[in-house]
């Protein structure tokens, strides 16, 4: 005979699973932000960047790559850029 298990059990092993989860961010490539201009940064040594991918900028500030070219990313920044140079 199976055992069922009412919501608050389930709610409280899903709570415990995510307590012990172990998740961590890597930087993978670093660049150098070669302009800025109206929420938009062009950002060279991104090789391997991915369209859509976010990109952590100074500050805290992060940014959506989008335009993909050989040697640089255009970005859109999410929230203020005035500080980026």
């Amino acid at each position: 005979m199976q055992t069922q298990l009412n919501p608050s059990e389930i709610s409280e092993l899903i709570k415990h699973r995510i307590e012990k989860a172990k998740l961590s961010a890597e930087a993978r490539n670093e660049g150098t932000v070669t302009s800025v201009s109206d929420g938009i940064v062009r950002v060279y040594g991104l090789a391997d960047a991915m369209q859509g991918e976010m990109i952590e900028l100074p500050n805290n500030t992060f940014a959506l790559a989008l335009n993909l070219e050989r040697d640089s990313v255009g970005a859109v920044v999410l929230g203020d850029y005035e500080h980026l140079r």
